[in-house]
């Protein structure tokens, strides 16, 4: 839950877990399927085996939560140290985030740049 902004938490949640309830309901009806058009009864298993390497995947890749504060809920401290730590964390979080924006803004420039080469009637100068 804590991966989402507190606006959108319950639709995300909702919209993921009927995402999986899709792929877990059609998962009988393909196994079938796929025994029958290859002959192998092995099929299902490796099908399984592609969707748990996914489901790895995913949950490795996922960043952790825990002890960080919720997307979207304001900031809550009980006493003065722990308000600057929580402004210290913010402001670090705000550089990094104009970092981020400044190297995007510099890739979309060069992209930009190649595109205003490749056309024959733009001439910038």
């Amino acid at each position: 839950p804590a991966m989402f902004p507190t606006h959108i938490r319950y639709s995300a949640l909702a919209a993921a877990f009927n995402i999986s309830v899709l792929i877990a309901g059609l998962t009988p009806t393909l196994a079938a399927s796929l025994v029958e058009s290859t002959q192998n009864l092995m099929m299902p298993a490796y099908y399984l085996m592609v969707i748990a390497v996914i489901g790895l995947i995913t949950g490795i890749t996922m960043k952790e939560t825990a002890n960080r504060p919720l997307k979207g809920a304001t900031p809550a401290a009980s006493d003065i140290q722990e308000a600057k730590e929580i402004l210290r964390e913010h402001y670090d979080n705000v550089e990094q985030k104009i970092e981020d924006i400044d190297a995007e803004i510099e890739a979309l420039q060069t992209k930009r740049s190649r595109l205003v080469d490749q056309h024959p009637r733009i001439n910038e100068g």
